[in-house]
């Protein structure tokens, strides 16, 4: 039998090791600012590695929490950043029709020591400008 040749080429992700340090440290950032947020980190391919919730926060910021580090994985950048406000007569781009995203502060992309992309962190249960205060936080070291 002829030997097996390894076809695909390993593409920098994020451990999950340093998945729950993030969240750890979004859960400490929570604390101090009285947040109750709900804290997503995904790899670089949109896929769920970590999760974490705080007591009390709403249900509905699961969801949230992904689709803010889904967008900022897909776009490569802070979800924010594409919440632009609307300029009359100027084009606005719309990305409605890609399901799973969401415009608002509280996403980051995650990168390595070279600065490829290797996951995706969400932040959801305050404002979009605490969430994105929380996710800056967690990214900090």
């Amino acid at each position: 039998m002829p030997e097996k040749k390894e076809t695909s080429i390993p593409l920098p992700t994020i451990t999950l090791d340093h998945a729950n340090a993030l969240i750890e440290r979004g859960r400490v950032a929570a604390g101090i600012a009285g947040v109750r947020a709900v804290f997503a980190v995904l790899d670089p391919g949109a896929h769920l590695v970590a999760f974490g919730r705080s007591d009390g926060a709403w249900l509905a910021s699961n969801d949230l929490a992904i689709a803010k580090a889904r967008t900022s994985v897909m776009f490569q950048m802070p979800s924010g950043a594409l919440s632009s406000p609307l300029a009359l007569g100027e084009p606005m781009p719309h990305f409605d029709h890609i399901s799973g995203l969401l415009l608002m502060g509280g996403g980051l992309p995650i990168l390595d020591e070279n600065g490829k992309l290797i996951g995706g962190f969400g932040v959801s249960g305050g404002t979009p400008e605490e969430d994105a205060h929380l996710a800056t936080a967690a990214l900090e070291e």
